[in-house]
């Protein structure tokens, strides 16, 4: 039930984009912490998957993504012969030069060796950075793709977002025009922490230790309701950040993780709730600051703390 946040609003203050992102997932699923993959590309990996995609990312080119997944009806509508987290990493590694000219409107997929129409249903942001005449960085493109238009499968909707007009906008696991009330709670926080960069100077330290506050906000951990297992599907699209729980006798694969393949290794997993927390904060000179938490880190077998952060700096090559 992942959540991703981002503000064009603070354009203004020299951030064109900061955008927070919740990743809940099983909580044993192999993932690659957050790093260079390249010398261009910066995101984590689903290492769950053969194709090692991922659901978030980043590259100097000034191309960004993030996914999530649409909560099908039915466990047949989830499965898909590619991952999802491959249509990220496609986007990514495109040589094209606008969102809309990759998605490839027509009946073909968006490159030779991916169609979306092949993978279970999604929406994902994605956008492209440039430089003005001042050199001062901007987003030239910004939109929202789903394969899952009207929630109709394999029907392609490519939401346009105008750059230029400030704005805070939110995915889940709904239909973008359609936002689950988590969405509307984290966007209601996030407009908050817009109003706190407007009136005072924040560091962009300071910014990012707000938007993980927005990514950590829980709303159902002391609700009566979450102790009663029954509850606890709608209950996840009201928090911003799910609390770990088990699994056992809960939800099946199709509903909470991603395709068929997913189903075969469900039987690794045990608990789910958050797992990766990430805030990418843009500045207008191209310096980007890509921060991730890795929560419950020792239920992968990779290290005995209760988190590990990562804190990534870079400049956009544009």
């Amino acid at each position: 039930m992942c959540i991703l946040l981002w503000t064009t609003a603070c354009a203004n203050k020299g951030y064109p984009l900061i955008l927070l992102s919740n990743r809940d997932e099983f909580l044993q699923r192999p993932t690659q912490t957050a790093g260079p993959w390249d010398k261009d590309t910066y995101g984590g990996r689903d290492l769950a998957r053969p194709e090692n995609g991922t659901w978030l990312g980043i590259t100097r080119r000034g191309r960004f993504a993030g996914l999530t997944n649409i909560r099908e009806a039915t466990s047949i509508a989830a499965v898909g012969t590619a991952s999802r987290g491959a249509v990220v990493s496609s986007f990514l590694t495109s040589s094209d030069s606008t969102c809309q000219s990759w998605i490839g409107l027509g009946t073909q997929g968006p490159s030779a060796g991916l169609d979306i129409d092949q993978v279970g249903g999604f929406s994902m942001l994605c956008g492209q950075f440039s430089r003005d005449q001042q050199n001062r960085v901007q987003i030239d493109s910004l939109g929202v793709i789903s394969n899952r238009a009207e929630g109709q499968i394999h029907e392609r909707k490519h939401e346009i977002i105008d750059p230029t007009k400030p704005g805070t906008y939110g995915l889940s696991n709904s239909a973008f025009t359609n936002p689950w009330p988590k969405v509307v709670n984290g966007e209601t926080l996030l407009n908050e922490l817009v109003e706190n960069i407007q009136h005072d100077r924040l560091t962009d330290r300071e910014i990012a230790q707000k938007g993980f506050e927005i990514l950590t906000s829980d709303s159902v951990s002391e609700d009566e309701a979450w102790k009663d297992m029954r509850n606890r599907l709608d209950l996840l699209k009201q928090s911003v950040f799910i609390p770990m729980f088990e699994t056992q006798s809960f939800v099946s694969p199709s509903d909470a993780t991603t395709t068929g393949q997913d189903h075969a290794l469900s039987g690794l997993y045990n608990f789910y709730g958050t797992q990766k927390q990430t805030v990418i904060i843009v500045h207008e000179s191209g310096a980007v600051r890509y921060v991730e938490k890795t929560l419950f880190d020792w239920l992968q077998g990779t290290t005995h703390a209760a988190n590990n952060t990562v804190d990534i700096i870079f400049d956009l090559d544009l």
